[in-house]
């Protein structure tokens, strides 16, 4: 009890000092009761956890808002998806005596932690967006991820909502000994690619021979299968067809349901997607789903926009191929554009920054809209140099390491350009720069940066 009552103290301060901390209460309560998350556990009724390489923190965000439509949720929908930020999840629905207010929870769980606390909750349904190289210092490489990502599915009884486009999840499925249901993109919207990009799980991981491929939709993604043994896509038990700013959604022997996007992108339709998907698994509605959609507010990052004299976009980039997602959403941005691109080494951010020469900033260099590029972070130099070898010219570069000088002179620039402003940051310096942004907004003077602990 000890631990809860600490760790509701400290929301409650970082409340009256206008604070929304998502990690420090929880880090400190499970410090002075480590069996905090499992009793909380022993609490709810059922759990369900999203988990993947990109994308878990919309997709949580977007499944929990469709979930209250129906009941009250606990959830970690902000992307603190350690252990820390799942105990400080618990803390903010809870009293002070522990009691919690709702017997549902939606939450967002980093792979390498889901090993850990799986035998603590009573998980019935696990979502996994896709599977891709990240942060190799702190996950190594696939086969690291896939190991972790099975160990902790393997302590659950829970049914399994996987990416069927991706072939990296499919052998999850295969491998996992659980009831699985898949969701994927409409077979004839697959496409060649238009540029050659490093792709992850190119290899068949039950036989080792290469897959063979009839269309992408980004990354590894696409029509795979393999010529030497019977390892090929699955047909999609959920479906999605993304028409504009819609994402038609079938399920077979069910009426279509025509989705509102309230993000933009096609990876942001993967994400409409997969919650829309383990909605239905879960039982939901239409109406529950349109809900959802329509109550859904983005994260800190995930393409959140901030009105100042230039207009900021503000977005998360954390390894190649989400990054690649990221500058192919910036470069379809037809209006005049600056770019601020922060890179950090720190713990949360991957200390291994070697990802910045897979990811196509090439893309990026030849976007004949992009006038101005300021480079900030630890890494600022090495992101400069990166810009230089992809072919932007090194006298519209400017390095600036301090985060909100950096800031200012992005829209400065834009402002003097009339063009917008994208900003594409690590995890370490995203929430900064939310906080600062969010000031000028404001109008307020800038007050000290909260940083929380998150890796997706």
């Amino acid at each position: 009890m000890l631990g809860i009552w600490i760790g509701k103290l400290i929301l409650w301060v970082l409340r009256l000092r206008g604070r929304d901390a998502t990690s420090l209460p929880g880090k400190v309560a499970l410090r002075i009761s480590p069996g905090l998350i499992r009793r909380f556990g022993g609490q709810v009724k059922r759990v369900i956890a999203v988990t993947g390489t990109n994308g878990k923190t919309t997709t949580t965000s977007l499944l929990s808002g469709m979930v209250v439509e129906r009941e009250p949720v606990v959830t970690n929908h902000k992307g603190a998806n350690l252990a820390q930020g799942i105990a400080t999840a618990f803390l903010r629905s809870c009293s002070w005596t522990g009691r919690l207010s709702a017997d549902t929870a939606v939450l967002e769980i980093d792979e390498a932690t889901l090993p850990a606390v799986a035998s603590d909750l009573p998980i019935g349904v696990i979502v996994v967006t896709n599977v891709f190289r990240d942060q190799l210092d702190r996950y190594g490489e696939l086969d690291g991820t896939l190991a972790k990502l099975l160990e902790g599915i393997r302590k659950t009884q829970a049914t399994l909502v996987l990416n069927g486009d991706d072939p990296l999840c499919r052998y999850l499925g295969l491998r996992s000994s659980r009831k699985v249901m898949y969701y994927g993109m409409a077979r004839d919207t697959a496409r060649s690619p238009r540029r050659e990009q490093m792709r992850d799980g190119q290899f068949c991981l039950m036989c080792g021979r290469p897959l063979r491929y009839d269309g992408f939709w980004y990354g590894q993604l696409g029509l795979y299968r393999c010529e030497e043994c019977d390892f090929v896509r699955p047909h999609p038990g959920f479906q999605g067809e993304l028409q504009g700013g819609f994402l038609r959604f079938s399920e077979e022997g069910l009426p279509d349901l025509l989705l509102d996007l309230p993000v933009s992108g096609l990876y942001n339709a993967y994400n409409v997607l997969a919650a829309a998907s383990a909605a239905r698994a879960l039982g939901l509605t239409g109406e529950a789903i349109h809900g959802g959609l329509r109550a859904y507010r983005p994260p800190e990052g995930r393409m959140q926009r901030f009105e100042l004299a230039a207009p900021v976009t503000l977005h998360l980039i954390k390894n190649p191929t989400g990054c690649d997602s990221v500058l192919d959403a910036v470069v379809t941005d037809g209006r005049s554009k600056v770019a601020v691109i922060g890179i950090n080494d720190l713990a949360a951010d991957g200390r291994d920054v070697s990802w910045l020469w897979d990811a196509d900033f090439e893309l990026l260099a030849e976007d004949q809209k992009l006038s101005y590029i300021v480079t900030t972070g630890y890494r600022a130099h090495d992101i400069a140099l990166r810009m230089k070898y992809a072919g932007f010219p090194e006298s519209r570069i400017r390095i600036e390491p301090e985060l909100a000088a950096a800031l200012q002179l992005g829209i400065d620039e834009g402002t003097a350009a009339g063009a917008v402003v994208h900003a594409l940051v690590t995890y370490t310096l995203l929430h900064p720069a939310a906080r600062w942004l969010s000031e000028r907004r404001d109008e307020r003077e800038p007050q000290a940066a909260l940083y929380r602990t998150s890796v997706s």
